[in-house]
């Protein structure tokens, strides 16, 4: 058996989430996240079994708060694994998003009939120019609403960057379109991971919670695929990453080899990742 954290929604400074389990202990639990400074509160609804967390994201990333969250989830409840997931945003796609669309199906269509033509280079320009437009207009609607923007928008330097070197622009517009509003074509729930933790002694005195940290295995459709394969392309020329798994492997290159402890007798919380 499994329990699961979801987050609901976030914005600077406040994340929502919900547990799947009601908590036993509540205040036990805020006890031991809110060790860590710059989490101001926790509000816990028993009702609907969510959390409100208000902290400072100049003192402590949210997720370091979500696997810190996940830890003392796990410790209440006999150190069952947790999976840690958030909610996708399915709901989002500007026009310009639906004109730069249209525009690279147009330049493949072309591409086929025509491939010598002027017409087919006007079109890549076309579908190159409205996708980065797309993706800043994304990009911006992402700042207003979380504060932050999703390392999606990494993926103009891979455009611009065949842009500037004289290249067929038809692949890198396509690549960034699909990274950028693929996901809005998918049923698929979210992304998360996996944290299997135990409590481990080192020594007679030392003890920590080593966190395996694993990704989640999820059932996706062909838009799925196009997605994966357009991060991975992206990747070697970007160094893309946009998942939960990759932002806690950021996280702990950041606090180099543990993170802080939690509860009195732990110095600190290992992560493991299982690629």
């Amino acid at each position: 058996m499994k329990l699961s954290i979801r987050v609901l929604h976030t914005l600077p400074g406040r994340v929502r989430i919900r547990f799947s389990r009601p908590l036993h202990t509540p205040e036990k639990l805020k006890d031991l996240v809110m060790e860590h400074e710059g989490i101001y509160s926790m509000h816990y609804s028993p009702v609907t079994s969510a959390m409100l967390v208000k902290y400072d994201n100049q003192l402590v990333e949210l997720q370091e708060i979500m696997i810190r969250t996940s830890v003392a989830y796990s410790i209440e409840n006999n150190m069952l694994p947790v999976i840690l997931s958030q909610k996708a945003d399915h709901n989002f796609i500007t026009p310009k998003g639906i004109i730069s669309g249209i525009s690279i199906i147009s330049s493949a269509f072309t591409y086929i009939i025509a491939p010598g033509s002027h017409f087919r280079k006007a079109l890549d320009w076309i579908g190159a120019i409205t996708t980065s437009a797309a993706v800043f207009e994304h990009a911006g609607y992402d700042y207003r609403k979380k504060g932050s923007v999703d390392p999606e928008v990494l993926s103009l330097v891979f455009l611009v960057n065949r842009a500037i070197s004289g290249r067929n622009l038809l692949l890198p517009s396509a690549l960034t379109w699909i990274i950028t509003f693929g996901r809005h074509f998918t049923p698929q729930e979210g992304e998360g991971i996996l944290l299997k933790i135990n409590k481990t002694k080192d020594g007679e005195k030392q003890s920590y919670y080593e966190v395996n940290v694993a990704k989640l295995d999820t059932k996706g459709n062909y838009m799925d695929f196009l997605n994966i394969i357009a991060e991975k392309l992206l990747s070697s020329e970007t160094g893309f990453d946009n998942t939960i798994f990759d932002q806690s492997k950021s996280l702990l290159k950041k606090h180099h080899k543990s993170l802080e402890g939690i509860g009195d007798k732990a110095d600190g919380i290992v992560l493991n990742f299982n690629q």
